[in-house]
């Protein structure tokens, strides 16, 4: 019987040095700091992290430039589109083409071609 209060003492002092540390704090005071301390991680992890303001600022940047550049391309391709529908329903077109691209001439027809001049090495 002496043993079990003797071994009930020895746990019951061994909490006593590991709360002696905490014993002078209040327990608002521990949820206080807990609380400014995960109030920190995530301003942390809104304010700085790729996945809060900054990267969602960077993302939206993103996607204004690729919206800019999928206009660009829709109006090019568009072009491309009227100049090919131009090339298979009009002649006028496709000589058009055939001249400036191949340098192809009619019949009786004179092609002057200018040489670029090249500027003279200084001295």
């Amino acid at each position: 019987m002496n043993r079990r209060i003797f071994d009930r003492n020895r746990d019951e002092g061994a909490g006593e040095d590991q709360n002696t540390v905490l014993r002078g704090i209040p327990p608002l005071f521990l949820l206080l700091g807990v609380l400014l301390l995960l109030n920190g991680l995530l301003f942390q992890s809104i304010f700085f992290s790729s996945q809060g303001i900054l990267g969602f600022r960077r993302q939206c940047a993103q996607v204004e430039e690729l919206e800019a550049k999928i206009l660009n391309l829709k109006e090019e391709n568009q072009k491309l589109f009227r100049k090919i529908q131009a090339f298979k329903n009009s002649p006028r077109a496709q000589e058009k083409m055939v001249r400036e691209g191949l340098g192809w001439i009619r019949e009786n027809e004179l092609l002057i071609e200018f040489q670029k001049k090249e500027p003279e090495p200084s001295r």
